[in-house]
């Protein structure tokens, strides 16, 4: 594959120009502001951003629509702290590093409920169905303290679609290069007392050949998805509600140690049941149990192998709001089930836990105070805490910083695998974070600054001298986080950019897939019944392994989407991506997809 010698220049100059174009049109003043957004994630708690203690981004369904993504991966990408490597196009293996943590040390929550593999640890980010999907909090820094092990470079909650005040009927149809179809049609009502979403949807892709030099075939993929849920509202304010998101499908790809056929067929699903209800004056209980369904049956050459995982999870905490004091206690319980072909030591584990969480503000002062205890059925017990404090300068500067521990529970490939590979005596990974942060929030604009440092030990690797897993190595992951946002009247402008210096620190290499910069910037206007927008996403060099032999290139995309309000019931749209085809790489070997112009219709009722 060709290297991008001039990427980053040519990049650029791409990158001032567009925004030269939208400048001619910018307005002086009059900026609105921002209205609050309401966030659950840093703290299981309700509050808004200006008022939490942990950086937090957040996608919502406008979001969404506006942008046009293909799939998750591409919504997320560039968003401060996330870096995203991906072997191929959309449906192909996706890591998603957030802070320069390993893919496998964040968590990700889908309406509550744990998601990810407990065999390889890491989300299926290239199955889940945008689509189905409402709202994206993305929390970066250690949350161990609220969610448990793995939430070391922080959390990720996508919250599937719900029903609004009004009822909905809507439907989709799309169409785009390498024969991509999509399709989609969902019911929504709230009446006060029930409340119902059904959404079913279908996307599929011929694909394109995306290994250099390995099987000339096009790599096609399928996802099959249905979101449903069903809530009632009792006279004593309890609340009741069953929530389902599946997807099924396929998905083909190349290998670069075998020939012949690769396909993979998966299932993603995530069911639970919810209850709720007052704790006396001031207080509201939850209880949430759930399951999540990884399975996974590929055919690699002349080999098959099956990775079935489930995790049943319970969680009851209570929230209580006392004047100036917002205070949540609960627990957590959590089962792992692995089905294999492979022959695992053992099959399952258990683990449970118990945390607090506390949140108060006084004259201009914020605190956050943390404290977790969790204890595995394998590996024994592990406690976490964190402490944020703020302080508002006035109504529009706020500073703040914090500090907090986290930890990696090891996998059931870590401890179990096969061949002496697993190795059952490993402890968790730990990690310590500080950081610091500048934000702003007046006249429409939205301004945050964060520096940070994470320390993890025992960091988790394969010894080739012993031929099975270790905890013999150190990580140190520094870096700035830089994300400005500004509305006014017609327009929506975005920008954020993260440096990052992840090193690993007994050999001084950088960690394999993690780029020094990367950037993105969003610039959207509504002009009556139309809207258009520009983004721009790049990233540094980085290296794929761990010996830092095998460099990719950096590399600067643009992409271009409007869209035609033709009624109060249609809109027409299309997204034209990667418009300058540039020819880059977020895993070695592996091509990103090229230019593409995807339409499509979408109808409500």
């Amino acid at each position: 594959m060709p290297r991008l010698t001039h990427s980053r220049r040519r990049g650029a100059g791409a990158f001032t120009l567009s925004l030269s174009l939208f400048a001619v049109y910018l307005p002086a003043n009059g900026a609105e502001e921002l209205e609050p957004i309401i966030v659950t994630t840093p703290m299981r708690m309700a509050q808004t951003v200006d008022d939490s203690l942990h950086p937090v981004s957040v996608i919502t369904r406008e979001d969404i629509e506006r942008l046009q993504p293909t799939g998750v991966p591409d919504l997320i990408r560039g968003l401060p702290g996330v870096q995203v490597g991906s072997s191929g196009g959309f449906g192909k293996q996706t890591g998603v590093f957030l802070r320069g943590a390993n893919a496998n040390q964040m968590i990700v929550l889908i309406d509550g409920v744990r998601a990810g593999s407990a065999t390889a640890g890491g989300a299926a980010w290239e199955f889940l169905p945008v689509e189905q999907i409402e709202r994206i909090e993305v929390v970066r820094g250690p949350r161990a303290s609220a969610y448990g092990a793995d939430a070391v470079g922080g959390v990720i909650q996508i919250f599937t679609r719900s029903p609004g005040r009004e009822p909905v009927r809507e439907v989709m149809a799309g169409y785009g290069r390498y024969n991509t179809r999509q399709a989609g049609a969902s019911v929504a009502a709230d009446s006060g007392t029930w409340r119902y979403h059904l959404g079913v949807s279908h996307l599929a892709s011929d694909g394109y050949d995306v290994l250099d030099g390995g099987d000339p075939d096009d790599d096609g993929y399928r996802n099959d998805a249905v979101n449903a849920r069903l809530g009632y509202r009792l006279d004593n304010d309890v609340d009741v509600e069953l929530r389902l998101m599946r997807a099924q499908g396929r998905t083909e790809f190349d290998s670069l140690w075998t020939t012949g056929t690769h396909e993979e067929d998966f299932l993603q699903q995530a069911v639970s049941a919810r209850l709720g209800g007052p704790a006396g004056s001031a207080g509201r209980w939850h209880v949430i149990t759930g399951e999540m369904r990884d399975e996974r049956d590929t055919l690699d050459g002349d080999s098959t192998f099956r990775y079935d995982t489930r995790r049943q999870s319970v969680s009851v905490q209570t929230d209580w709001l006392l004047d100036r004091w917002q205070l949540t206690l609960g627990g957590d319980y959590l089962h792992d089930r692995v089905s294999s072909t492979e022959a695992f030591a053992r099959d399952s584990r258990d683990s449970g836990a118990v945390f607090a969480q506390l949140h108060t503000e006084w004259s201009r002062h914020l605190l956050g105070v943390g404290l977790r205890h969790d204890r595995y059925s394998d590996f024994g017990s592990h406690a976490t805490g964190d402490l944020a404090w703020g302080y508002r300068l006035d109504e529009r500067w706020r500073i703040r910083a914090s500090a907090g521990t986290a930890f990696r529970a090891p996998t059931f490939n870590d401890l179990y695998f096969p061949f002496g590979v697993g190795n059952p005596d490993l402890d968790p990974e730990r990690a310590r974070n500080v950081e610091a942060g500048l934000e702003y929030a007046r006249n429409g604009h939205r301004l945050g600054v964060n520096v940070f440092e994470n320390r993890i030990r025992d960091l988790i690797v394969f010894d080739a001298a012993t031929f099975t897993m270790q905890n013999i190595d150190r990580a140190r992951i520094t870096g700035v986080e830089a994300d400005w946002q500004w509305r006014e009247g017609h327009w929506q402008l975005g920008a954020s950019y993260t440096w990052l210096h992840a090193r690993d620190e007994a050999s001084g290499n950088r960690l394999p897939r993690r780029a020094r910069h990367s950037a993105r910037a969003d610039v959207d206007r509504v002009v009556g019944a139309a809207r258009y927008g520009l983004s721009l996403i790049g990233q540094d060099r980085r290296y794929d392994d761990a010996a830092n032999t095998i460099e990719m290139s950096g590399y600067v995309t643009m992409d271009l989407r409007a869209a035609y309000r033709i009624d109060r019931r249609w809109e027409v749209s299309g997204a034209w991506s990667n418009i300058l085809d540039r020819d880059y790489e977020t895993v070695a070997g592996y091509r990103q997809p090229g230019q593409a112009l995807n339409v499509s219709l979408r109808g409500r009722f």
